[in-house]
This record gives C-alpha cells, sequence and structure tokens, in this order.
C-alpha cells in the first residue's frame, strides 16, 4: 500500500510502495480525462451522468444501459461500434433477471461500456478513425498514455503497456505512481495544464455526485465509499486485487488530500481483501468516523459463514500504516 500526496510526497507505507501493478480499471478517470480536456465532450451535450459512467466499471444493470445507449446515440453510433468485453452483468439481481428472461447480454452489459463509448465519441469528434479506437497507437490510447504518465510522475518510455480484459491499453507501473494520480484527482489544484486540471475536477465530481453509475446500487465498495464518504472521497479500484481512493482536501483525518493506492493476493476472492483492506486504511488515516464505518462493514469486515449460513470466522486486517 502507498499513500501520497499530491506533490508527491509518500505519507505513509505497507510494504513496497515500488511494488509493479497494472493499474487495470483504476485508470480509467485518467484515461477519459483527455476526452474532456479537449473541449469536445461537451461537443455532445451530454450531462455529468455521463462522464461518471464513462469512468466506471459498473455493474451491468439498466440504468447503465440506457445511459451508454443514449450516450451513443448522441454520436448517431450503436453498439456495434463497441469493442469491449460481452459477459454476464456484475450485479447479481440483473444477471439472474436475464437468465429467466432468456436475454442474452451485449457489450452494453459489459463493465467496460462506457470507457469504450467515450473513446469512441473522442475519436469521432477529433475525427479520428473509429473502428481501430482501441488500437495501442490510436491517438486516443496515445493521449491516455501521456496522460497517466503526467499523473503519475512516470516517464511514458517507464510505463509498461499490455492488452486489459477489455481489449484496450492497460498500464503497469509502481504502486506509488497510481497513488499519486489519484491524489492528482483528488485535489488537481497543482496540476500545470489548465485544462486537465479542469478535466480532473469535472470527472471527480461527476464520480461524486453519481456513484451508483461508477459501480453499482448493490455490494460495490466504490459507491459505498463515495456515498457514506459525502464528498470527500473519490474511489476507483481495477481487477486482479487493485484498490485505490482520493481524499479531498476536505475530507477528515490529517492526511488529506492524498491518494491510497493499494494491491493485495488473496487465495480466495481477491476484492473481500482488498475491501477490508481499503476501509482500515481509511479509518487510519482519520476520513471516516464510527458511524461511517459501521455503514461499511460488509466491506470493512465481512463474516466467514459455514454451509448453513452461520458466522464461524471474519476477515480482519493485520497492518498498521506507517
Amino acid at each position: 500500500m502507498a499513500v501520497v500526496a499530491p506533490d508527491g510526497s509518500p505519507i505513509a507505507s505497507v510494504g513496497d510502495p515500488d511494488h509493479f501493478i497494472f493499474l487495470r480499471s483504476s485508470a480509467k478517470p485518467f484515461q477519459l480525462a483527455p476526452f474532456v480536456a479537449s473541449g469536445r465532450f461537451d461537443e455532445y451535450q451530454l450531462g455529468d451522468d455521463a462522464l461518471a459512467v464513462m469512468a466506471a466499471s459498473h455493474s451491468g444493470e439498466d440504468q447503465h444501459v440506457r445511459l451508454v445507449q443514449e450516450t451513443l446515440r448522441r454520436a448517431g453510433l450503436t453498439s456495434s461500434v463497441l469493442q469491449n468485453q460481452v459477459h454476464a452483468p456484475y450485479d447479481r439481481e440483473t444477471a439472474h433477471r436475464l437468465i429467466r428472461d432468456g436475454e442474452q447480454p451485449t457489450s452494453f452489459r459489459g463493465n467496460c461500456s462506457g470507457k469504450h463509448a467515450g473513446m469512441v465519441l473522442f475519436a469521432k469528434a477529433s475525427g479520428w478513425p473509429i473502428d481501430s479506437y482501441w488500437d495501442p497507437d490510436h491517438p486516443v490510447q496515445r493521449m491516455a498514455l501521456e496522460t497517466v504518465s503526467a499523473l503519475s510522475d512516470v516517464p511514458v518510455e517507464q510505463i509498461v503497456t499490455a492488452t486489459d480484459g477489455c481489449g484496450v491499453l492497460t498500464f503497469g507501473m509502481p504502486l506509488r505512481g497510481l497513488a499519486l494520480a489519484f491524489a492528482r484527482l483528488a485535489d488537481p489544484s497543482a496540476v500545470a495544464d489548465p485544462p486537465l486540471r479542469a478535466a480532473l475536477v469535472r470527472i471527480r465530481d461527476a464520480m461524486i455526485a453519481h456513484p451508483d453509475l461508477v459501480a453499482g446500487t448493490r455490494r460495490r465498495i466504490d459507491t459505498a465509499l463515495m456515498r457514506v464518504g459525502v464528498g470527500t472521497i473519490v474511489a476507483k479500484g481495477g481487477a486482479e486485487g487493485v484498490g485505490t481512493v482520493g481524499l479531498l482536501p476536505s475530507a477528515a483525518g490529517g492526511w488529506s488530500p492524498a491518494g491510497i493506492a493499494l494491491t493485495i493476493e488473496d487465495g480466495g476472492a481477491a476484492q473481500r481483501a482488498v475491501n477490508v483492506a481499503t476501509c482500515e486504511a481509511l479509518r487510519q488515516a482519520g476520513a471516516l468516523d464510527a458511524g461511517q464505518l459501521a455503514a461499511l462493514e460488509e466491506y470493512a469486515k465481512p463474516p466467514i459463514e459455514d454451509p448453513r449460513g452461520n458466522q464461524s470466522g471474519e476477515i480482519r486486517p493485520a497492518f498498521s500504516l506507517g
């Protein structure tokens, strides 16, 4: 785990803050930022809810599908342009309903459909090819890489790139670089480029205003954190045990503003351990009070149950940030 201030100063850590990770979906706000900074997002006259879903790993609920559909309609496009993965909705209830109704998932249900829609709209408004927006050499992908570099202070040539699960670039770097990028999402005031600074503020505020669109209405820690944080926390995790949180200047405790990034290996479901560690980090930072922690109990202290549903244990944090 790494905790970093917006100027790059280390605040706290557990383990190795230089541990190499791929950012996975935690990079989505920064992949979106060039589109907003260019001014071309506003050409479509979309609301901030569209920004939230473009920065999302959404649960594939109906509200997410409708919003991505409307986003493409504004550009005169259909789902045929989307090259993201097709999978069952993350939201269990929605997935079960589709099975009962005999409805097959489409690309709209994929958790990355909002991000891909944003990339397509950026390409179209800029006069770049649409059908190859996913290509690593496409301007949309190159600008995302450059933005991630600028916000993490990791030079472009030192960022390792690979293909993410949704078919576009993912970025590899030391964990502290991701923490720094989230510190600057939480507090972009020192970002030198005015359009990028303004874009980060808009994306951050859209995520905080629409937490259900960033993840989902049920069982998603990013949404839960932003709900209880009441304008002081921005959160966007990633696959394979990556958790990230930005503490806004208005956050409680002595560490704000700051970015917190962590990765964890867990023999069970990686997300459960990330959730526990994230909540504990926020507790140690003083960013959550007792009432907020109680509201997050299903993430902060998830029970282990036997086959009859009786609690046989619980998952607890066992680290001290220093």
